[in-house]
């Protein structure tokens, strides 16, 4: 059911059956043609599907998988700042964390402060309204 302005889109953005096909093989079965231009905008295929599935965020909504390539929440990113103790299961914390250019070295920092391993209290030192 496209009409003439979705047809342009598909062309201009080389969304075609294949593509449409990928997606909905990936769980996103009704992505419209909006969220679909922004799959190819964003460069969100069934590769980096998996790979957000394998990073521990199956069954995120798809505008999840939007801000995860806008703010370039990477699997490095995530190991990074695993790694450093912090345990982060939300999409919105590690977007958080990038906004606020909060990494490894910033964490480790706070660490040797006292701060508590929390992405508020990490955001808070960042932005000075911390109590250490």
């Amino acid at each position: 059911d496209l009409d003439v302005s979705d047809l342009f889109k598909a062309t201009i953005f080389k969304i075609d059956v294949a593509f449409m096909r990928e997606m909905k093989s990936t769980g996103f079965p009704n992505l419209t043609m909006e969220e679909l231009v922004k799959a190819r905008i964003f460069k969100i295929d069934a590769a980096f599907v998996r790979q957000v599935s394998q990073m521990g965020f199956e069954k995120e909504p798809f505008e999840s998988l939007v801000k995860m390539q806008i703010f370039k929440v990477t699997p490095e990113f995530i190991a990074e700042v695993r790694n450093e103790g912090l345990t982060v299961n939300e999409v919105e914390d590690l977007v958080k964390l990038r906004i606020f250019k909060i990494d490894a070295e910033f964490i480790r920092k706070a660490k040797v402060d006292g701060v508590p391993l929390e992405v508020e209290r990490l955001v808070q030192r960042r932005i000075g309204v911390d109590r250490h």
